[in-house]
């Protein structure tokens, strides 16, 4: 019995339910998406740097997480 070759074919184009493009779209639309997700990002690490008791449990937790990375880095066993 003969193996026969296929090609393969890309994938048709899909949306969602609400209208967005899931495998793709645009460059234009891609970057503007992406413009507005960093922008998002921007808002958010603002609101975040303005809330003091936040910070202070984020310095903590930074510097619980820098001891443990030293930790391994200088090869000490745990």
């Amino acid at each position: 019995m003969a193996i026969k070759k296929t090609t393969k074919s890309t994938p048709a184009k899909k949306s969602s339910s609400v209208g967005i493009s899931i495998l793709g779209g645009s460059k234009a639309e891609m970057r503007k998406w992406e413009i507005e997700s960093a922008m998002s990002t921007l808002q958010r690490a603002a609101d975040i740097q303005k809330n003091a008791k936040l910070m202070g449990d984020i310095k903590k937790l930074a510097a619980e997480k820098a001891k443990e990375f030293n930790s391994i880095a200088s090869g000490k066993k745990f």
